[in-house]
């Protein structure tokens, strides 16, 4: 059998002796029986690409490769492996099951631990969930009885990382390497982009345009279903600029070990990282030089970020209060995410609509001050609307008035004429 567990050697990174480690020991090539990333102990990330990710869940592969190699996991589910990308085998052969993933509901993925994630390990994975709730409103809770989470395990025969993509139904897989080098910050984030819905940045549709991928010897000795895994263009909707930053991004060089022979693929960027949102992230890389260090070797991108909510939208919660009542409504949202939360995604135009009772009136603060509150979000944010009654106003204004005519009486008879 071949074994094809890639290491990963970016331009800017220590000699190979440092590489990825055991991952380039035949010990541990023997452990991990399909291609599948490690992530270099000097940071570099090993393995994919999310930025632009919205590729939404449809598409095909340009080229059928080999059947791919199967594995059964924690849940009890069958998937075959493209990668680190896990499809359900009952979606059937082809790599263009990894984009029929769809959105989580309310963009809340649920997860639960299997007894192989030990405490230490969980209080990391919970840690590291937060980059991927900042700058987009996908949020994370721990479930165990939720009908569709995300089962995080401890593995050791499988590669540093692998996921299904995006939401697939039932309990579904997202597994690490017990490999000291693979849980890492890094790793368990491409992983989770993946559950999310995001792919490969340089599998990408307009990826020939930023990058050449050349082979050496990958096809010949691994076999084509391990290059179509892992550099196959996959043609999908692009909703984001192209991003070298992304923590999904193959680095500079993938080295393999498949039939006792060293292979590699030589990823070449072809531009500096293009114009594009958010506003700053064109700043990632200004020279091919520069963006050729950067892939693989990002953390959550900007780009990341964006893209993710581009494809759940940003998070807008509501916070009504005061004395009064009334009620709000909403235009412009995706969809809900509990009470007075909205899910809006960039470009969109929002409006709040605060409709008082007859005794009360309303006030905005937060984006808006005054007036209807409409705004297109850049982030995740918070409109504070108030309810007053008209009385409590009344008696405000009275208070004030009489404070007014005693200062002015108390005034004019100290001072005298």
């Amino acid at each position: 059998m071949r074994d094809a567990t890639p290491s990963f050697r970016n331009q800017a990174a220590a000699p190979a002796a440092r590489g990825c480690g055991p991952c380039e020991s035949p010990a541990a090539l023997a452990r991990f029986r399909r291609p599948s990333p490690c992530r270099a102990p000097f940071g570099g990330w090993a393995a994919a690409g999310l930025a632009a990710l919205l590729l939404l869940a449809s598409g095909t592969p340009q080229a059928a490769g080999s059947a791919p190699d199967q594995i059964t996991l924690k849940s009890g589910r069958t998937y075959n492996v493209y990668g680190d990308m896990l499809v359900p085998a009952e979606f059937g052969p082809g790599i263009q099951g990894a984009l029929t993933g769809t959105r989580w509901p309310q963009a809340t993925l649920s997860y639960e631990f299997d007894s192989s994630v030990d405490a230490a390990k969980r209080n990391d994975f919970r840690a590291w969930l937060n980059d991927w709730q900042l700058g987009a409103g996908t949020r994370f809770t721990e479930s165990a009885s939720a009908a569709d989470r995300v089962l995080v395990q401890i593995a050791n025969d499988i590669g540093c990382g692998s996921s299904a993509v995006g939401r697939v139904g039932g309990v579904q897989d997202l597994v690490i390497s017990s490999d000291s080098n693979c849980w890492r910050r890094r790793t368990v984030l491409h992983e989770l982009g993946h559950a999310l819905g995001a792919i490969h940045e340089h599998q990408r549709t307009d990826r020939s345009a930023f990058v050449n991928i050349i082979d050496h010897g990958i096809v010949a000795n691994c076999g084509q279903a391990t290059w179509d895994a892992n550099y196959a263009v996959l043609q999908t909707d692009v909703t984001t600029a192209y991003d070298y930053a992304s923590i999904m991004h193959y680095p500079a060089q993938s080295h393999y070990t498949c039939n006792n022979s060293d292979v590699y693929a030589d990823v070449q960027v072809l531009q500096a990282q293009p114009p594009g949102a958010p506003a700053g992230s064109q700043n990632a890389c200004g020279s091919v030089a520069a963006c050729q260090a950067t892939i693989g070797a990002g953390s959550v991108s900007a780009r990341d970020r964006h893209g993710m909510a581009m494809r759940y939208g940003y998070r807008i919660e509501v916070v009504v209060a005061g004395n009064g009542g009334g009620s709000i409504l909403v235009n412009g949202n995706r969809e809900g995410c509990g009470t007075h939360c909205y899910l809006v995604v960039p470009d969109s135009l929002f409006t709040v609509y605060a409709l008082p009772d007859a005794d009360s009136i309303a006030s905005f603060s937060g984006p808006c001050v005054t007036g209807t509150c409409q705004f297109t979000p850049t982030d995740n944010g918070v409109v504070g609307v108030r309810f007053t009654k008209k009385s409590s106003i009344a008696a405000v204004v009275s208070i004030l008035t009489r404070a007014r005519d005693e200062k002015i009486f108390r005034s004019g008879f100290e001072s005298g004429p």
